[in-house]
């Protein structure tokens, strides 16, 4: 299994160094390349987290700082002067940025939500509760797509049959309807709760704004992608560089943008299209297809619910809602959304040693 994700990270990260190598500045490729020490995630969760109570201990560790950060951005909420023109101030937590905060958020939020054993179970849901709206607080139209989709993916592979049933036995069957009814719940008291906190009237400007293409932001975003294939269409291989984006941008921006200027492309797939050429892309596509192919067979054996299942419940949906983000923003290079992410998405890889190891025993 190591296999499987390990020869795309390889690949993707060789490709990127090429490209830093024949770009117009090297070196600083070369230091964009340090994201490459984060995809040591994978082995170390799969070194540590085989035993499962291991791993059920890492998860409520997890959760408490989680819960902690949100302590955090509650606090800021509440108390700091939001800046002008928006309703509320737009929490950063311990991370510094808002989009950063509930990047990491997001992909916590299934993690968080297979927590189980009693008291545990409850304390988790809660913290997941609070992070589902600390989303919403944030204003991160880009959040609350990534974090619809990793819920609705989250709460759709529950009803996931396994290839198998061990020992003959039946597998429970789920009642859709009432798992349905919980979710809706749960989501209408963090609404309640979300326009108590900053107004329904913010909460939906803010939504509406999301497919207006009078909003600044949005026309923008549609100049980043105009400018993003100019940058493919010429250097169509190997892109122009790792970490060039911002240096670059002005020389390519199109005419009608609303800034000259821009640090990326608010976009995954454009941003490492533009910078490390279109075959740089295929191997990342590569890379985020192999953890979902991981998941998805540790979620067919064992079932959503045995060995290994939650686990595999949660990467594919905190891979499907930082991929959902992923299309607003250039998330990928925000380091603590990544770590976040590799560490979810990487405790299939543990539970299906440890499922391995259980099989041959």
């Amino acid at each position: 299994m190591l296999g499987l994700i390990g020869a795309p990270i390889i690949v993707f990260f060789a490709l990127s160094l090429l490209s830093a190598m024949v770009s117009r500045d090297p070196v600083e490729g070369l230091l964009e390349l340090k994201e490459i020490f984060l995809f040591a995630a994978p082995l170390v969760t799969w070194a540590v987290f085989r035993d499962a109570r291991t791993r059920a201990r890492g998860l409520e560790v997890f959760a408490v700082g989680i819960g902690g950060a949100l302590l955090v951005g509650l606090y800021q909420t509440v108390t700091t002067t939001p800046a002008p023109g928006d309703a509320i101030y737009r929490a950063t937590g311990p991370l510094g940025h808002y989009m950063t905060f509930s990047g990491v958020l997001l992909v916590s939020v299934p993690a968080l939500l297979t927590i189980r054993g009693g008291t545990k179970r409850l304390a988790a849901h809660l913290v997941a509760g609070s992070a589902v709206g600390m989303i919403g607080l944030t204003l991160t139209r880009s959040a609350w797509i990534g974090c619809g989709t990793a819920l609705v993916v989250f709460f759709a592979s529950r009803f996931v049959s396994p290839a198998k049933t061990s020992g003959g036995r039946a597998v429970p069957r789920e009642r859709p309807a009432l798992y349905a009814l919980g979710a809706l719940v749960a989501l209408v008291i963090i609404a309640v709760l979300l326009s108590a906190l900053a107004g329904p009237d913010a909460l939906y400007d803010r939504a509406a704004s999301t497919f207006s293409t009078e909003n600044p932001s949005n026309l923008d975003r549609i100049a980043m992608a105009a400018t993003g294939l100019k940058m493919i269409k010429a250097h169509p291989w190997l892109g122009i560089g790792p970490g060039l984006m911002e240096r670059v941008y002005p020389a390519w921006v199109v005419d009608w943008a609303v800034h000259e200027e821009n640090p990326h492309l608010h976009n995954n797939l454009l941003q490492i299209a533009a910078e490390r050429g279109l075959i740089g892309l295929t191997a990342w596509l590569w890379m985020m297809a192999a953890f979902a192919i991981l998941a998805w067979r540790i979620l067919r054996a064992a079932g959503p619910t045995g060995q290994g299942g939650p686990e595999a419940r949660a990467a594919l949906a905190a891979l499907a809602g930082f991929l959902a983000m992923g299309m607003f923003e250039y998330n990928f290079s925000d380091s603590e959304v990544l770590m976040a992410l590799l560490f979810v998405v990487s405790l299939p890889l543990a539970a299906g040693a440890g499922l391995a190891a259980s099989d041959e025993a």
